[in-house]
Formats: C-alpha cells, sequence, structure tokens
C-alpha cells in the first residue's frame, strides 16, 4: 500500500514540476516575440526548444524521481513513514501552487498565507 501511495505521489510531483520548468521556458520565449520577425522568431524558438528541450526530456524524468524520492523520503525520516510522507507531499504541492500562482496570476500565496487571505481565496 505505502509503495503505490509513494509511487503516485513522486509521479504527479515529477509531472507538475516538469510542466513546471517547460512553461517557464515556453513562457520566456514568448516574452521576446516582438524583438523579430515573426518567421524568424519561429525558426529562432523551434531551434531554442528542440536544442533545450531535448536533453532535458531525457534527463528530466530521472532527475525529478531521484529529487521527489529523497524529498518524500526525507519526510519518512523527519514524521514516520505516512505521516511524513504526507507531509513532504504537501509542502511540495504548496511549493509548485506558489510557482505556478506566480507564472499564471502573479499572485504571491506565501504572503496570502501570511496575511490570512489564502483561504477565502480559494
Amino acid at each position: 500500500m505505502y509503495s503505490r501511495i509513494f509511487k503516485f505521489a513522486v509521479t504527479l510531483l515529477t509531472i507538475l514540476t516538469a510542466n513546471l520548468l517547460t512553461s517557464s521556458i515556453s513562457d520566456f520565449l514568448i516574452s521576446h516575440k516582438y524583438d523579430m520577425k515573426p518567421l524568424r522568431f519561429t525558426l529562432v524558438a523551434m531551434g531554442i526548444i528542440t536544442i533545450v528541450f531535448y536533453p532535458l526530456f531525457i534527463k528530466l524524468e530521472d532527475w525529478l524521481n531521484v529529487l521527489s524520492k529523497k524529498f518524500v523520503k526525507a519526510g519518512h525520516s523527519i514524521a514516520g513513514k505516512y505521516i511524513g510522507l504526507f507531509l513532504m507531499f504537501f509542502i511540495a504541492m504548496i511549493l509548485l501552487m506558489y510557482f505556478y500562482a506566480k507564472m499564471w496570476y502573479h499572485i504571491d500565496v506565501f504572503k496570502m498565507i501570511l496575511q490570512g487571505t489564502f483561504f477565502r481565496s480559494l
């Protein structure tokens, strides 16, 4: 049972982190689209995406699996098997929520938590 929950947590964190990284790189490229002619920018951006994403996709899954496993196992040593898994998964989800909200809406989730407005915004 624990191994299934652990694998689910690691897979979920890996998917969300990989999507966050690739979206951030794409958004950065698109923010410079008015610096060049449209077709030139399209070709340059496609080349950069290929050069950056190809090795990233090859290694990213391995890196994120190792990192996620270490992160979740750290929770195991802090608070026990199931509680540690839940605690570290919850912390990772809050961190990912921070970066996604910052990227999509320019919202500072940690500031909202400290001000007490986080739960009113859900």
